[in-house]
């Protein structure tokens, strides 16, 4: 019997052993242990038999029963969905050619989810970056919450094919609102389905305005004592647009879409994305820059360089340059609420000499900031650092040269 079978029996036997055992432990600690270290060993699981499974497609093993592909045989004999053994099988073989990937998810740092998003930034035209960058991608997603790495990895795309590695599939991104469509079908009992797509810009600037209405509709339920779900305001959100747009005046003011910029930050010097944090083209802002709101945020290190308010609330540019720094809610437990939909919360309270600067400021979502018991208490403000325009003048000078150097080639940087 070969170590490979062996190791499938005691896997077998490990499970059979977890089905057998009552569901009892002692305490919560241990629950949670058991649940997170059990998710963790299936991703591990899969990086432990990729190896067998991208050998037994590449020999044709599958077709030994007249199979046609071996995502039918997989998915027969699994009992599961062709779509589902498909991406066992590109999994297995995206990791025989991602060793840093292969080797960070069997050590359980990274899931399954996360080959897939590195997996598709390994495309063709970008191969040979990948593969010298790949090591970096891998050591950068693994601190990173999920959505941060989404955002790093397309950040790193964009840079690759901004490198001319891949005009075509450039020119296919710039493209995505040519691409936009909706179709809002009357049904025989005359309700309408409505579907379609949205290139980002336009999704942002429609998510934005339907939210906000919805959450219009919420505090109306709420002090009605009205009980309808989210969809339900949402549909009745779209309905309100469709009424608000009949009734505007021709001469009305348009809204205006937000995007930040981050300049400074190693990672997005030469990039941006939209105030929801979606990744773009620089390109892909052409169409909209005179009709657009554009916030540029000058970063020196992780703090945004902006003087200090003397202000009771975060507002105007302080309360932008923190959502921009933070991008989404700070409290401990990783939640992942956009900072544009919550508050920005005083670290040390203001009542307590907390003052409303940069470094005293934290994006945190409503249930986490109004919440005394789901609060945390025990945050400490970032450390302060200058934030005059002489401060704000090195940056950017640091910036200036870093972004001439870049292009000229060099490497040293002035001292200040």
């Amino acid at each position: 019997m070969s170590a490979a079978t062996e190791a499938l029996l005691a896997l077998r036997a490990a499970v059979d052993q977890l089905l057998a055992a009552p569901d009892a432990f002692d305490g919560d600690d241990e629950l949670h242990a058991f649940v997170v270290g059990a998710v963790v060993e299936q991703h591990r699981l899969v990086a432990a038999v990729a190896p067998a499974v991208a050998r037994w497609d590449r020999l044709r093993v599958w077709g030994s029963d007249g199979s046609l592909t071996a995502a039918s045989r997989l998915s027969v004999e699994t009992h599961t969905s062709k779509a589902a053994a498909r991406c066992v099988i590109r999994r297995a073989k995206q990791l025989q050619e991602m060793p840093a990937t292969a080797v960070a998810l069997a050590e359980g740092s990274l899931s399954p989810e996360h080959l897939d998003l590195l997996g598709r930034a390994n495309r063709s035209h970008r191969r040979e970056l990948f593969a010298r960058d790949e090591e970096t991608l891998v050591n950068a997603c693994k601190p990173l919450l999920f959505d941060d790495a989404i955002r790093a990895v397309g950040y790193w795309s964009n840079r690759a094919d901004a490198d001319g590695s891949g005009d075509q599939q450039a020119t296919k991104r710039r493209d995505r609102a040519a691409e936009a469509h909706l179709h809002a079908s009357e049904t025989l009992d005359g309700t309408t389905v409505i579907n379609g797509v949205l290139d980002p810009i336009a999704g942002e600037i429609f998510r934005k305005e339907l939210d906000r209405l919805e959450h219009i509709l919420y505090l109306q339920d709420k002090e009605s004592g009205s009980e309808r779900t989210n969809a339900q305001r949402r549909a009745a959100a779209l309905v309100e647009m469709a009424t608000r747009s009949a009734s505007m005046p021709a001469d009305a003011r348009r809204p205006k879409p937000l995007f930040v910029v981050h300049v400074g930050d190693e990672t997005a010097r030469r990039l941006c994305e939209l105030a929801g944090g979606t990744v773009l083209q620089a390109e892909e802002l052409n169409g909209w820059v005179d009709d657009a709101l554009m916030e540029i945020f000058l970063f020196d290190g992780p703090s945004v360089v902006l003087t200090a308010s003397q202000k009771r609330t975060f507002t105007g540019k302080l309360r932008s340059a923190i959502q921009a720094r933070d991008r989404r809610c700070q409290h401990p437990s990783g939640c992942d609420t956009p900072a544009a939909n919550g508050d920005i919360d005083h670290i040390v309270p203001w009542k307590d000499g907390g003052t409303t600067d940069q470094f005293n400021g934290r994006a945190q979502c409503r249930t986490h900031n109004r919440h005394h018991d789901k609060h945390d208490h025990c945050a400490q403000p970032h450390t302060q650092q200058p934030v005059d325009r002489l401060a704000a003048l090195r940056a950017k000078c640091r910036w200036v040269y870093q972004r001439d150097c870049e292009g000229e080639g060099k490497d040293d940087e002035p001292s200040d």
